[in-house]
Order: C-alpha cells, then sequence, then structure tokens
C-alpha cells in the first residue's frame, strides 16, 4: 500500500523542490551538493514531481511572457467591463497614490532604490548594505555609533565588526543589534521579518504599554515582529531562499495571494490590486524573476484561475 502524505509532509517537499531549485540555479554549487541533490531527487517519486512542477512552472513563465495582454487585444466584453470598472478604479489609483507614496521615506533617506533596482552601498565603517528594489535606507555613523533605518522595502547588511559602536538597524516598531556578520530585514504592511544568514542577532522591540521584548536569532533563522510590537516564534529558514532576491528571484511556498501581489508591488511601476478577499487568500508556491513582474501575474492568472482587467499600463485588477 502507497504511504499517505499529509499536508504538512507536501508542504515540506515543496519547500526543499523549491530549495533545490534556487541552489541549482545558483551556479555555486559544488560537485556534493549534485550527488546529494541527485539521492534527494531518487529517494522518493514526491521528490522528482515537486522538483518538474517547479521546472514547469519556469518554462510556463518564459512562454508566456511574450503573450501578456496589451489593451488594444482586449476582446470586447472585456472592453466593456473595463469601461464600467474606470471611474471606480481611476478614485481607488489615486487612493493608492497617496496611500503608498514613497515620498515621505525618500524625503528620509540617504539612499533609495528604484523599482527593479538593486543597489550596493559600501558604508563609511566598512559594512556593506544591498538594498532590494523600492527601498530606502537612512544612515547615521560617527565616531561614537552606528545607527540606521530601513524607511522601506527590504536590505540585506553585510557588518564589519567594531565591539565600540554596535550596529543597529531601526526598522518599523523595532531594533536589529548585529551580533555577528549578515542578516536581512523586509519590511511588509503589517510586520517586519528578520532573516540571519551568518551568526546571529538581537531583535529589541517596546510594546504600547511600554513592556521590553528581546530575543536573539541564529543563524539560519527568522523571527517577525508586527505594528503592536509583538515577537513571533523564531523558525528554521533556508538562506539562500531569503536572499533569492539577490539574485533576480522570488520564492513563493503556500503564500497567500494578497501577500504575493503586495510583493510583486515592489517590482512593478505601477499598481496591482486584488480586489477580492476570497482569491486574495488562495496559495501560492514557485520560484519567479524579479524583473518580470507581468509575466509572474499572467502565471498566477492560469494556475489559480483569477482574471485581470488592466485599466492601463499602471492600473491593474484581480478579479474572480
Amino acid at each position: 500500500m502507497k504511504p499517505t502524505t499529509n499536508a504538512t509532509d507536501n508542504a515540506a517537499i515543496k519547500a526543499a523542490a523549491n530549495a533545490w531549485w534556487i541552489r541549482l540555479d545558483s551556479d555555486q554549487v559544488s560537485a556534493g551538493e549534485r550527488d546529494e541533490f541527485a539521492r534527494w531527487l531518487a529517494a522518493d517519486p514526491q521528490h522528482r514531481q515537486a522538483f518538474d512542477a517547479i521546472c514547469a512552472l519556469w518554462n510556463e513563465l518564459d512562454a508566456v511572457k511574450q503573450r501578456i495582454a496589451k489593451p488594444e487585444t482586449i476582446a470586447s466584453g472585456t472592453s466593456m467591463f473595463r469601461r464600467l470598472w474606470a471611474a471606480p478604479a481611476l478614485a481607488m489609483c489615486c487612493l493608492a497614490l497617496w496611500l503608498f507614496s514613497p515620498l515621505p521615506a525618500l524625503l528620509r533617506a540617504d539612499f533609495h532604490t528604484g523599482y527593479g533596482e538593486m543597489r550596493d552601498i559600501r558604508l563609511s565603517d566598512g559594512s556593506i548594505a544591498h538594498l532590494n528594489s523600492n527601498s530606502a535606507l537612512a544612515v547615521h555613523i560617527d565616531g561614537n555609533q552606528r545607527q540606521l533605518t530601513l524607511l522601506q522595502g527590504e536590505a540585506w547588511f553585510e557588518v564589519s565588526p567594531d565591539p565600540t559602536r554596535p550596529f543597529q538597524v531601526h526598522a518599523e516598531h523595532g531594533t536589529v543589534t548585529a551580533l555577528g556578520t549578515a542578516f536581512n530585514i523586509r519590511l511588509q504592511r503589517s510586520q517586519t521579518e528578520v532573516s540571519v544568514t551568518q551568526h546571529s542577532v538581537a531583535v529589541d522591540a517596546e510594546q504600547a504599554d511600554g513592556q521590553a521584548l528581546h530575543a536573539v536569532v541564529s543563524e539560519g533563522q527568522q523571527l517577525v515582529y508586527n505594528q503592536k510590537a509583538r515577537l513571533g516564534s523564531v523558525k528554521a529558514i533556508d538562506s539562500r531562499t531569503v536572499t533569492a532576491w539577490q539574485r533576480g528571484k522570488l520564492v513563493f511556498q503556500d503564500q497567500p495571494l494578497g501577500e504575493v501581489i503586495a510583493e510583486l508591488n515592489r517590482y512593478y511601476h505601477g499598481y496591482l490590486l486584488v480586489t477580492d478577499d476570497s482569491i486574495a487568500l488562495r496559495h501560492v508556491n514557485g520560484v519567479f524573476r524579479t524583473d518580470q513582474p507581468l509575466a509572474v501575474l499572467d502565471a498566477l492568472e492560469s494556475s489559480l484561475s483569477v482574471h485581470s482587467t488592466r485599466i492601463n499600463d499602471y492600473f491593474i485588477l484581480l478579479h474572480r
């Protein structure tokens, strides 16, 4: 009798397949790692099925990137729907531009990146800040302190050791202090994600009632805190997955479509909006390229059976 695989096992297999895809795509794979991959692939038929699904998805992306719908090719029925949506959509577009305008962050930033742009910044103390797309960073380093603020987006920090000047990054409602070498911080709408790729960091947050919370996150671990400064539990991660954005990849493992679209918005010059809460909860698995957000959107439409209405090249609505 074939053994039963539960949802937890399936999620673990998908996560492993994604991690292997990233490792093999990084061009930094040793002969030993390739042998390890071959053993993993042969250990269970479901391993190969999961890895083949990732490869097929990638091939699908390459195939559809030339078939992204243009406004002039949309059928007349869709055009009528688009006209009906035009007035409220224009209002929503203006609201989105006002709510999510990067201008306040950019005015405070010493360094920033545009949509689809990544930047490596060598700081005066010898540390390096790698800024992801649509990110902003303020820096205050002098002879007594090293204080940085991630105002927007995501950054990976490689820290130059200096015991007399702690390296601290303020991010929303918490502060991350380097106890080692390298860590990644990602700001999301409702929470901040801290991932450690080398050594460890201390995370401190202060709640509204004044209670101080403290946690240490070690190499290969991640911690999330939210707008109320509540610390989540520390969990294990794959560092290659966390830093895949540096190689131009986005990795999603059982993430809700709403979160995926929010991430795509960081790489797209316009604005993507999910108009239906029910489809926002549909889960997404896959590895995508950061420089083709519309191709990713096209693949998501196909795989999740959702539709889009493109008001223009800058404002796209997702719906059933």
